[in-house]
């Protein structure tokens, strides 16, 4: 800038504080003029030596003297600038806010002012973004936590909620953001009315709510709060207008204690937050719980093990076999997949199965299944089993993959297979999820010369109608209908009428899940001849498949069945 020209140069050439500067300028230009006068008057006035010194002594003094005044008055003058740079230096560094005088009017005194309006001001606006939510103007997350500290630093027993909007991502997803947070300060302001004197309303999620509160450190206590805090959500969850839309908002709760749920403000936010996640319309509030806590970990160790597993070759296939009582014989078998983790041993599907398709993990695990079943296939075919086929399952999130036949392509014909010795399983709430996927999958496997089979047939209650415009050609009669068949008149009408629509439609039908010979003997009398289940064998490594059931055993079981006249078989397309 042109206006600091002169002090620009000084500080480029001149090493000293603003301070001295002054004083040094100061000093300077008072002392060479009159130094400079009283050398002139006394050589022009005397002859005398000795006067001349005393001439200019005297006058250096007394011109000493009155610099030191004038420096020391310009010192008290630049106090309050040199105040206010201390003052700002000392909030950029440390964040501290330090007084500065206002009553002041000159340049200096508005100088001060401006300073202390500014660092104020600065000072709410960091305060307002670090420590509160903009869409609310409620605490956020580092507030919550901040005010949660205190609480443990004091060893004062408390309690954190955690109330969970669950539409927040529709409604920004549908409407946008300004809806979404919209909605969101419409509940906090209803909550905010209804909680209690003392409690704190934060919000340390998008999607979350939280209240804070100290409480007594006993089980009445806590039930008792919990009843409270139902209240206000019943209280808080009426239907909120936004815009030209009606949404009744749904609510997860969890609440967490101190000191019993954690020790740290973190672990008690994660607690409540996790024991909100587990809550649902029936139970929309949750206290958490260290089983909970433990559950937790151990579902996110196992998700770590599984990850592994992928690579380090843990995972191996189990085989159940299919029998047809009518040919007595395997004419088939279902690949199941099993985890021998090294350190818990097997692990169960229910266990592992979800965690897989939360994290994406099914898909390089449904194509290591896809490849080992093929190549188990192509093995089999030089023993005594022969040419039978081997279903393979598909989660839905599978299906849905768009190169789904560019994968059962490359298995088949890395192992050398003709596609009619495979077989697809879907269950049936699967192929309902997309129906034009659906339509064209089934359709291309079909041309492809894949065996398509619905599985859990009757849980999923799809439409009729639609089910029977798909290319399939096997219906698997679920396990819930099957067992206990023969006592259970509903169970028994259900069967039927599956048997009956898979004559109809020309389908083979199967029952799975089969334990008992009565079931096996009510079936096979209403013309359901293929089965899978215990009563025949347990799923089994591949090497033992063939010892687990003979012909023997097959015909003698087949004799105890109802006559063959009675038991008409359906029309067998994998027969072989």
């Amino acid at each position: 800038m042109r206006d600091l020209w002169f002090y620009d140069w000084m500080s480029r050439r001149v090493r000293l504080s603003y301070r001295l500067k002054i004083m040094t300028v100061a000093f300077i230009g008072t002392h060479m003029p009159l130094i400079a006068v009283a050398i002139y008057i006394a050589a022009a006035h005397t002859s005398d030596w000795s006067d001349f010194v005393s001439t200019v002594l005297t006058t250096l003094v007394a011109t000493v003297a009155g610099t030191a005044l004038t420096l020391f008055v310009l010192d008290q003058l630049l106090r309050p600038v040199l105040l206010t740079a201390r003052t700002l230096e000392i909030y950029r560094n440390a964040r501290e806010v330090r007084a500065l005088p206002r009553h002041y009017t000159d340049e200096a005194g508005l100088l001060m002012a401006c300073a202390a309006d500014t660092i104020v001001h600065l000072e709410q606006t960091l305060d307002q973004i670090e420590n509160r939510d903009d869409g609310t103007g409620l605490p956020n997350s580092k507030q919550l936590l901040s005010m949660m500290a205190t609480f443990i630093a004091d060893r004062a027993p408390f309690a954190l909620a955690i109330v969970r909007f669950t539409d927040y991502q529709r409604v920004k997803t549908a409407y946008g953001k300004d809806e979404a947070e919209l909605a969101m300060s419409l509940l906090a302001r209803r909550l905010s009315s209804r909680v209690a004197e003392g409690k704190v309303l934060a919000r340390p999620g998008r999607a979350e709510l939280a209240v804070l509160g100290p409480t007594d450190e006993n089980a009445i206590a806590h039930a008792a709060l919990a009843g409270r805090i139902r209240d206000v959500l019943e209280s808080a969850a009426g239907e909120l207008a936004i815009g030209s839309v009606v949404l009744e908002p749904e609510l997860q709760t969890g609440l967490a204690f101190y000191p019993a749920d954690g020790e740290s403000a973190e672990a008690l936010l994660d607690a409540a937050s996790a024991a909100a996640l587990r809550s649902s319309p029936a139970a929309p509030l949750v206290l958490h719980s260290d089983a909970d806590r433990r559950a937790a970990q151990s579902r996110f160790e196992l998700e770590q093990d599984l990850r592994r597993a992928v690579t380090d070759d843990q995972f191996t296939l189990y085989y159940q076999p299919v029998v047809d009582l009518a040919a007595e014989r395997i004419i088939g078998a279902e690949a199941l997949l099993r985890w021998r983790h090294p350190e818990r041993g097997m692990v169960s599907p229910t266990e592992f199965i979800p965690i897989a398709e939360a994290t994406g993990l099914i898909q390089p695990i449904g194509l290591w299944v896809l490849d080992q079943a093929c190549q188990q296939i192509r093995n089999w075919s030089d023993s005594s089993l022969g040419d039978i086929r081997v279903a393979v399952n598909l989660s839905a999130r599978q299906f849905l993959d768009r190169d789904l036949l560019r994968h059962v392509r490359g298995a088949l014909d890395g192992a050398g297979v003709t596609p009619d010795r495979l077989e697809i399983e879907l269950t049936e709430t699967a192929a309902m999820a997309d129906h034009s996927h659906t339509r064209r999958m089934f359709a291309a496997l079909r041309d492809l010369g894949v065996g398509i089979a619905i599985d859990d047939f009757g849980a999923g209650y799809a439409s009729m109608s639609y089910l029977r415009k798909l290319p399939f050609n096997k219906l698997k009669i679920d396990r819930e209908f099957v067992s206990h068949v023969d006592a259970s008149s509903e169970s028994q009408a259900i069967c039927d009428a599956l048997i009956a629509l898979s004559r109809g439609l020309g389908l083979d039908v199967l029952a799975e899940g089969v334990e008992r010979e009565e079931e096996v003997r009510h079936l096979y009398a209403r013309g359901c001849t293929v089965f899978q289940g215990y009563l025949f064998a347990h799923p089994v490594p591949a090497d033992e498949i063939e010892h687990t059931i003979g012909v023997a055993q097959l015909r003698m079981l087949r004799r105890k069945m109802a006559p063959r006249e009675q038991a008409p078989a359906l029309r067998k397309r994998d027969a072989g």
